[in-house]
């Protein structure tokens, strides 16, 4: 049965009326509609879609089947599920969390369903509820809608799957229904009836997506790259494939989505969790005991996606290292031919949700919390490499302990599997480590591999030989250009070659050659640095490495933060030469200091690489004095040098001055204007840092009352009339109190505890000319004087002892009674709750007689 499931929170009736105007009333489709409800209110949803709409509205309870042609809502305080087309409710428990995200819970148990008879649609809403389950159902091949950011009130929630990549069609709610008829009734028709047409548009598909993102998909299985094509094109609404390969040439944003779709990234932390603990019992334990502190440990994670399982191998290998050995060290390398999976990466923050099958104490060791986000410990990501490589194409890692690829061999055919496999097999160290995806399997290189867990596809590596064979020296082409191109401009052989001749040919011409070159520059090229003329380190080469320092800080290359600091002194003032007179090199002898007290002199020549000016780079040429350092530092130094160079920086320094005071005073306004203000906007910003955090934890609750207020907007005139009714009965109430009162010559004085008055009668604020801002005043400021009775006395006396206290006697020339009661609480063992002064025989008959008149 085809289903739509609708979810929706802030702002999200008026488009569930324009979806449900323009949906069909007899097409056999079964809605799910989820909303944040507020527990404590009646949503009236049901009855405004049964006024709207054609079609059955119905609530989703526990052991519900659904229909066609219904609706179908969620109760408040309630998770709902599909099991076999059948609804499994259960209540929010506090182990959930908040906020809750009942359209995420929804939408991950379609994943069971079929893909092209199930739709998810997004609409407005405050939060990221439904985007993890949005990428649930995409990872499937269901089929992802969102409202049109343009058309939403709240355009949180469609933003995050827009934002996500998952949104297949972005549209008005109006819009929805006729695409989605569309793809229900063509999704499993092919595009084209001529499969060898299919067949060559799809591969002129293939070197469109080449073109532009530089990755041969040849190698995947082309019934997978073919329905992911075919996918695209129904979603885009086009019936021929010819038509959506005109929109591709057209449109490169449209090749980036078909890029995006075609590689299938799904990862997590800690997936499989008995996968991860086999592989720390089995391997990764292993490995880090029978490790040297010299011999680092060098794990790759091809196809790594957003990192997550990169991130969980590292966790697991940080955890061995302390356990196991303290001094061990590790890198972990994680590729992927994705570029912005790659950048997502490399930030290493994360929402909460994808943190979720991770042990909370790992969570809160390697991650820091900010806000609604998780952000990885420093420490540990300089651990990790990201980068964007291809497995298939560019050239292997070496010396490797470990190997994770899980779920990449699948999607490939059966040469580029085991070239991949063969590639392990070379890259791998004696006894490393491979692990594979729970369905895939090492095929014809069994006898290389032991199998150390079958159920989870751990294997060691068992042979010794290097295994080198030919494609592992392919050469990626860069850029646009065709294999034939590049055939074109290698020399032509002869054909009665055979292949050992080829091979050599193709080494002699690619990596032969650059391996020949690197091992000339290492032998007579001097130890250089490659510098900017604005400080920067761009690389270096040879001996140079000695003196750059990474290891501290991976993203800032200058001279100041990698260079050793003896040669900062003397690159600075070649930096300043070179821009003002670049024609001449600048050379100056530097004693470098070691470790443990030991020094070297070096020779610095820092010269231009450009005949601009100022030149844009530096090449630093760095060379050790031979001999004893004694003699060395005997040896004469050039002093005129050295006056020059002192001359050049207090020059440099004159100028920096003179800009400084420029600028200095313009500083200070400003900063006394910023000051001025910053306190106040510091104050504010911890303020609303702090409310956001709450809001955010409460978000979809608060956002819930909101909503219910747009939609039960005819309930509350409603509940306003009634009020107003009650308001009246009220006053009408009172009135007739009032009355009564008088009639009966009785006056009322209600106390607090504290013996303040709380409310007195009309007719004591007739006798004792007491007014409306006498209340919460005491009767020793307001109120009646009398003769014989002191009244603060006898009240006091009541809420002390709780007992009821009584006087009579003469007011105004009529005889009056006094009684003061305690009122009792309203619960047994309760506080006192104050006390009430009854006046009886109060007002004159005359006013009395007036007051019923």
């Amino acid at each position: 049965m085809p289903l739509i499931a609708l979810g929706a929170s802030a702002g999200g009736l008026k488009p569930l009326e324009a979806f449900f105007s323009k949906a069909p009333a007899a097409a056999g489709w079964s809605y799910v509609v989820i909303q944040h409800l507020s527990p404590d209110y009646r949503s009236i949803m049901k009855s405004i879609l049964e006024r709207q709409v054609h079609l059955s509205v119905r609530h989703a309870e526990d052991g519900l089947k659904i229909e066609p042609n219904t609706v179908y809502l969620n109760n408040p305080s309630e998770f709902i599920r599909l099991e076999d087309d059948v609804f499994r409710a259960r209540a929010y428990d506090e182990a959930d969390g908040l906020p809750h995200l009942p359209i995420d819970y929804f939408f991950n148990s379609l994943v069971s369903r079929a893909a092209d008879r199930t739709v998810a649609v997004v609409l407005s809403g405050s939060g990221f509820d439904g985007t993890r389950g949005a990428g649930a159902i995409h990872a499937s091949g269901g089929t992802i809608f969102a409202q049109s950011l343009d058309d939403a009130e709240f355009t949180s929630m469609p933003k995050s799957i827009v934002k996500s990549g998952f949104a297949d069609r972005i549209l008005t709610p109006s819009e929805m229904p006729e695409i989605i008829g569309e793809i229900f009734q063509n999704g499993k028709v092919p595009p084209t009836k001529d499969n060898a047409a299919a067949s060559r548009m799809s591969q002129e598909i293939q070197d469109l997506l080449k073109q532009q993102t530089n990755v041969d998909f040849s190698s995947y299985k082309q019934d997978l790259v073919l329905r992911r094509i075919e996918r695209r094109q129904q979603l885009h609404g086009f019936r021929q494939l010819q038509e959506y390969g005109q929109l591709l040439r057209a449109n490169p944003a449209a090749i980036d989505e078909l890029y995006q779709d075609i590689l299938i990234g799904v990862t997590q932390f800690y997936r499989n969790p008995e996968a991860i603990a086999a592989l720390r019992k089995e391997a990764i334990d292993k490995i880090v005991k029978e490790k040297d502190e010299a011999d680092p440990i060098r794990v790759w994670v091809p196809a790594c996606a957003s990192g997550e399982e990169a991130y969980t191998i590292a966790i697991e290998l940080n955890e061995s290292v302390k356990e196991h050995n303290p001094n061990c060290k590790f890198r972990v390398i994680a590729t992927d031919v994705h570029h912005r999976s790659i950048d997502r990466a490399a930030t290493g923050v994360y929402r909460e949700e994808a943190l979720e099958a991770m042990p909370a104490h790992l969570r809160d060791l390697y991650f820091d919390k900010h806000r609604d986000q998780y952000i990885i410990d420093p420490v540990l990501r300089q651990k990790l490499i990201f980068s964007v490589h291809d497995a298939l194409t560019d050239p292997p890692f070496m010396h490797l302990d470990l190997v994770s690829c899980r779920n990449f061999l699948i999607y490939l055919k059966t040469e580029p599997r085991s070239r991949i496999l063969s590639m392990f097999l070379f890259e791998l160290r004696k006894n490393g480590y491979l692990l594979l995806g729970p369905s895939e399997t090492i095929g014809s290189m069994a006898d290389d591999f032991n199998c150390v867990n079958q159920r989870w596809r751990l294997y060691q590596k068992a042979s010794d030989q290097p295994n080198l064979r030919r494609y592992h020296f392919t050469e990626r082409p860069r850029g646009p250009a065709r294999h034939d191109e590049l055939m074109s401009r290698t020399p032509r052989v002869r054909h009665s070659m055979d292949d050992r001749n080829i091979e050599s040919i193709e080494l002699r011409n690619r990596d032969m050659l650059i391996k020949s070159y690197n091992a000339l520059l290492k032998r007579y090229a001097p130890s250089s640095i490659l510098i900017t003329i604005e400080g920067r380190v761009l690389s270096w080469f040879g001996a140079a490495s000695a003196f750059i320092d990474t290891m501290n800080n991976l993203a800032d290359w200058t001279v100041e933060d990698i260079v050793h600091p003896s040669l900062h002194f003397a690159i600075n003032v070649g930096i300043e030469k070179m821009r003002r007179s670049p024609s001449e090199p600048y050379s100056r002898r530097v004693k470098i200091d070691f470790e443990l007290e030991q020094y070297q002199y070096c020779n610095i020549t820092i010269e231009p690489l450009e005949r601009t000016s100022p030149p844009r780079f530096l090449l630093v040429s760095l060379k050790l004095a031979e001999g004893d350092p004694t003699t060395a530092e005997n040896q004469p130094i050039d002093l005129g040098a050295t006056s020059e160079d002192a001359a050049l920086l207090t020059a440099r320094v004159a100028e920096l001055e003179r800009d400084l005071r420029l600028t200095e005073e313009t500083l200070q306004q400003v900063t006394e204007r910023l000051e001025a203000s910053g306190e106040e906007l510091q104050a504010s910003n911890e303020e609303l840092q702090a409310s956001n955090e709450e809001l955010q934890a409460s978000n979809e609750e608060l956002q819930s009352s909101n909503e219910e207020l747009h939609a039960v907007n005819e309930e509350l005139v409603t509940v306003s009339a009634e009020h107003e009714l009650k308001i009246e009965e009220l006053q009408d109430l009172n009135e007739n109190t009032e009355l009564v009162l008088g009639l009966l010559q009785v006056g009322l004085i209600i106390l607090s505890p504290e013996g303040r008055i709380r409310r007195f009668s009309q007719l004591v604020g007739r006798a004792f000319q007491m007014q409306q801002h006498d209340i919460n005043r005491t009767l020793e400021v307001v109120g009646p004087r009398f003769d014989f009775v002191d009244l603060k006395v006898l009240t006091d006396e009541t809420l002390k002892s709780l007992k009821s206290q009584k006087s009579c006697g003469t007011y105004a020339g009529q005889d009056l009674t006094v009684e003061a009661f305690p009122i009792p609480s309203r619960t047994a063992g309760g506080e006192n709750m104050g006390a009430v002064v009854i006046f009886h025989g109060l007002a004159p008959q005359g006013e009395t007689e007036d007051l019923v008149s």
